[in-house]
């Protein structure tokens, strides 16, 4: 059976079709902020947070640009925990309450050791470790939250900004999906 000869002008037409076709890969700004929060699981926080940022929540943003915002926000407030959580410790009323917040202290180090080893990741381009790594610092995190959630008004800022961390890991990882080449460079 002979194969069918394809000219350099139909090759040409089929490879500019190709590279013109819009794709998801090809999003930018508000339509893949839009599409990214959709993917989430509070797509009120994803948008508002990714907004807040300039270089997130601009017209010519990358899911990278995404990715960062996100990831820089989680180290912020992992960071917070991690000087709130010495505080509740010293007004810990119960040896339960206490044990519990050291549970906490020694998740959160462990969730900010995984961001930092994430950010270095996606810093040079390992993005499928950084994935791995932003997985771990999110089940550290969960297992703080479940430690202190529902368990009385003093552990609620805690907890609080545990369940946000958990929802910029999910941006982060979400973002990612929607990685170009444009965002490797």
């Amino acid at each position: 059976m002979a194969m069918p000869r394809y000219r350099p002008l139909h090759l040409c037409l089929l490879i500019l079709l190709i590279y013109t076709t819009p794709s998801i890969g090809l999003l930018n700004g508000t339509e893949l902020l839009k599409a990214a929060c959709n993917q989430t699981s509070d797509y009120a926080f994803c948008y508002a947070t990714l907004t807040a940022d300039p270089n997130a929540g601009g017209p010519q943003a990358l899911a990278g640009d995404l990715a960062n915002a996100a990831l820089r926000l989680a180290q912020t407030r992992a960071t917070h925990a991690q000087s709130l959580i010495p505080l509740l410790l010293q007004n810990a009323t119960t040896s339960l309450d206490h044990n519990r917040l050291q549970m906490c202290q020694s998740s959160n180090n462990k969730a900010i050791s995984q961001l930092s080893s994430a950010n270095n990741d996606f810093n040079s381009d390992s993005l499928d470790t950084m994935v791995e790594e932003i997985n771990t610092a999110a089940r550290a995190t969960n297992d703080c939250l479940n430690e202190i959630q529902d368990k009385g008004t003093h552990f609620s800022l805690l907890a609080t900004i545990n369940a946000d961390l958990i929802k910029l890991y999910e941006i982060c990882i979400v973002s990612t999906r929607y990685f170009t080449v444009e965002d490797l460079y």
